[in-house]
């Protein structure tokens, strides 16, 4: 028998249950947490355009209009992946009016 069972046998079934259930709301936390801050990289204009299927000319309208906002550094333009995938709904309702 190892200390690993003999600690088992000694807590209730309710006390393992709530710590199993603190367990896992941390581990679950730390893993939204640490996917949200995956979406903060940045993001070139062509990787922008490419995913939003527009040309670069109408991303750089899209970004004058704001429809999408842009991040400056340095004189090169980079878009935040959260603010893409909000624009993807608008610039989608935006094609879809003009047909």
């Amino acid at each position: 028998m190892t200390m690993a069972d003999i600690l088992l046998h000694k807590i209730s079934q309710k006390e393992l249950e709530d710590w199993f259930r603190e367990v896992l709301k941390e581990e679950l936390r730390t893993f939204f947490l640490k996917d949200k801050k995956s979406d903060d990289r940045l993001l070139t204009r062509t990787e922008v355009a490419s995913m939003l299927h527009v040309s670069l000319p109408s991303l750089h309208k899209y970004t004058l209009n704001g429809t999408i906002k842009a991040v400056r550094i340095g004189n090169s333009v980079r878009y935040k992946m959260e603010a893409v995938e909000h624009a993807m709904q608008n610039i989608q309702s935006i094609k879809h009016q003009r047909r």
